[in-house]
């Protein structure tokens, strides 16, 4: 009994409580974060067919060809993340490093050339921004995972970086097109000088978290044995099932949130003429979101995180019906539906972020490997997609429907522009539901697997001491 009780202790030792301080510089780089994350999902593909100046077609091939890269590029960073160690830790030393690299980059994606061709210019400075975003994204997620291993703290604190996040999206919502049309001569410098005050904040936000945040969850044993394998990649991704249904379910609900972000300027600007302004409509995407982030922990808490992600989704996609169903004046309507949407969109995101630490134990339980970089590049490379499918869609289905750039639009456009907004994003939802119903990691396995994996340190603890 007495072993068992140890056992048991041994394995709270890595339940670590967050501290104020702490907790509020990883929420805070969620907030610089999404100040540039949001700007990109909201206004980047309106930027480059209205204001940039190129084509809705070299827009698709453009988000085509960079996930092509990001197959390849996001799981390449994850692993190179595994193989790394450095003296402040396993991922601090990374986003610390590629901040300011990534926050010009942004700059970049926003500045119109002069001189020089603009679809060459925007595929070398969009990819280029992927792949920082990758290695600026992939450790600052997973550190979430190596800060502490209780499931509660870390849904608490992941819901809390969200919420921040959402504080992000709504700053962003806000800023950039007063910041645009205050500073800019032309819409063109106007998007440039808003993502650089934008894109300074960002980078003081991460180097902040990157000095007051610690990681304190050890490797495993086999990490400390033996180095990390490029083929240890394979044996993650296979084994990892609860990783993998994750995986859709970040893809779905990306989708969803990007889309209903991207076309929701096309709707504002041309189904209902502008009678409510830009920055308002992408509140009703944003500040609805933040609400519930605040008790998401204690509904996970009696419910499980699971179902509190099956709810959410299930709260978007009701929301996103009723905007379908309105009336073209409806306004109020489609302002309710959309505002539902985001609601159920922050129980979802905040769930989702706190459960996704788990699957780094999981992995450590099947394959004897803590790949936490790995895990989160999954995550990455879902939230690439994801601006692929809800950039490129809007351009196809714009070059059936005759769309005419900054021009009246035929009814076909308008009722195509409605249904992105509203009837697509549910059916992409109602997907991530049916998947995510085979998720099996529940809190108690998880409680678990910790169990088992402390068991089996401290007889390899043992081991090494007879010998």
């Amino acid at each position: 009994m007495s072993n068992l009780n140890t056992v048991q202790d041994e394995s709270k030792r890595n339940y670590v409580k967050i501290g104020t301080g702490e907790k509020a510089a990883y929420g805070f780089w969620g907030f610089g974060s999404d100040l540039v994350f949001q700007t990109i999902t909201i206004y980047l593909t309106y930027f480059y067919t209205d204001i940039f100046g190129i084509s809705a077609l070299q827009v698709t091939a453009l988000f085509i060809a960079a996930r092509v890269w990001d197959a390849i590029n996001d799981p390449l960073m994850g692993a190179i993340v595994e193989k790394c160690h450095f003296k402040r830790g396993k991922y601090i030393p990374w986003f610390v490093a590629l901040c300011i690299p990534y926050g010009i980059s942004t700059i970049l994606v926003f500045t119109t050339p002069v001189g020089i061709s603009k679809v060459a210019y925007a595929w070398f400075t969009y990819i280029l921004f992927g792949m920082l975003f990758t290695g600026i994204i992939i450790p600052v997620t997973s550190l979430s995972s190596s800060m502490t291993q209780d499931p509660i703290e870390r849904a608490k604190l992941n819901s809390f970086r969200m919420f921040c996040s959402g504080i992000g999206g709504v700053g962003c919502s806000i800023l950039v097109p007063f910041l645009a049309e205050k500073l800019g001569t032309t819409p063109q410098n106007g998007y440039q000088k808003a993502m650089m005050i934008l894109s300074v904040v960002m980078v003081i936000s991460f180097l902040v978290a990157g000095k007051v945040c610690k990681e304190r969850v050890p490797e495993s044993l086999l990490d400390k044995s033996e180095p990390f394998r490029w083929r240890d990649m394979g044996v993650q991704f296979i084994k990892n099932k609860p990783l993998l249904i994750l995986f859709v379910m970040y893809l779905c609900a990306y989708t969803y949130n990007i889309l209903v972000s991207t076309v929701g300027t096309y709707f504002v600007t041309y189904n209902i003429g502008g009678q409510i302004s830009m920055s308002a409509w992408s509140l009703l995407q944003t500040l609805p979101s933040i609400v519930p982030m605040l008790f998401v922990p204690a509904i996970a808490g009696k419910i499980g995180k699971k179902h509190v992600i099956i709810l959410g989704c299930a709260i978007s996609t009701v929301g996103m019906l009723m905007f379908y169903i309105m009336p073209a004046n409806a306004i109020i309507g489609f302002c309710i539906g959309k505002s539902l949407g985001a609601f159920g969109f922050g129980m979802t995101l905040a769930t989702m972020w706190s459960t996704l630490p788990d699957c780094v134990e999981y992995g450590e339980y099947v394959t004897g490997r803590r790949c936490g970089g790995l895990v989160f590049s999954l995550a990455s490379f879902s939230i690439k997609i994801s601006l692929t499918i809800a950039g490129i869609l809007p351009t196809i289905v714009f070059s059936f429907v005759n769309y005419v750039p900054n021009g009246v639009q035929n009814s076909s456009c308008l009722t195509a522009i409605k249904a992105m907004n509203s009837l697509i994003p549910a059916i992409i939802l109602i997907i991530g539901i049916l998947v995510y119903s085979r998720y099996t990691l529940t809190e108690q396995k998880f409680d678990e697997i910790v169990l088992e994996l402390t068991n089996r340190r401290l007889k390899a603890e043992a081991e090494k001491i007879a010998v």
